[in-house]
């Protein structure tokens, strides 16, 4: 059984709630925007928020499974809430 994340934070099986897939290319869309919209590189922000590049590649490539403390670095980084990052586009 898969399991996924909804919108209102709680975990539950697949249904009408976001799949993790779609969680992780939230995430991937939000970062990539709002770094590009600050004029930050990829190396810069994992510079600043004290991570690997790699691991800011693999997140906006849908390719990483970010930890809470990462995502809470990039968020602080980027003036933003990790919220905000997982946010879904309408």
């Amino acid at each position: 059984m898969a399991l996924e994340v909804s919108r209102n934070n709680t975990v539950g099986t697949m249904s009408t709630h976001q799949t993790m897939e779609q969680l992780r290319s939230d995430l991937a869309q939000n970062i990539k925007q709002v770094r590009k919209a600050q004029g930050v590189a990829q190396e810069r922000l994992a510079l600043d928020a004290e991570v690997d590049r790699t691991v800011v590649s693999k997140i906006e490539r849908c390719v990483g499974n970010p930890s809470l403390d990462t995502l809470l670095k990039l968020a602080n980084r980027l003036n933003t809430t990790v919220s905000a990052l997982l946010a879904p586009k309408v």
